[in-house]
């Protein structure tokens, strides 16, 4: 699985828990509701569990997590 997979099947199974089937990585997660602060909590929380890398609190802001696709270039981009 690449990272949008593993992002967008984190999403549609444990912060929409299952309500979305059609969820794209272009998809705006922010202005669509389907991420709110507690939902971007659980996903840093899982790129820290499950990619090994703690997003800097800085770092969270709506250019790198509006869209799994934006979530997967910031991942590329900072990881070593």
């Amino acid at each position: 699985m690449n990272t949008d997979d593993i992002l967008l099947a984190y999403i549609q199974q444990n912060l929409l828990k299952g309500r979305m089937t059609n969820l794209g990585k272009d998809d705006d997660l922010l202005d669509s509701g389907i991420l709110n602060s507690l939902g971007i909590l659980q996903l840093v929380a899982f790129i820290d569990e499950r990619f090994g890398f703690q997003v800097p609190d800085e770092d969270v802001v709506y250019e790198n997590f509006n869209s799994v696709q934006a979530i997967t270039s910031y991942l590329t981009q900072h990881q070593k």
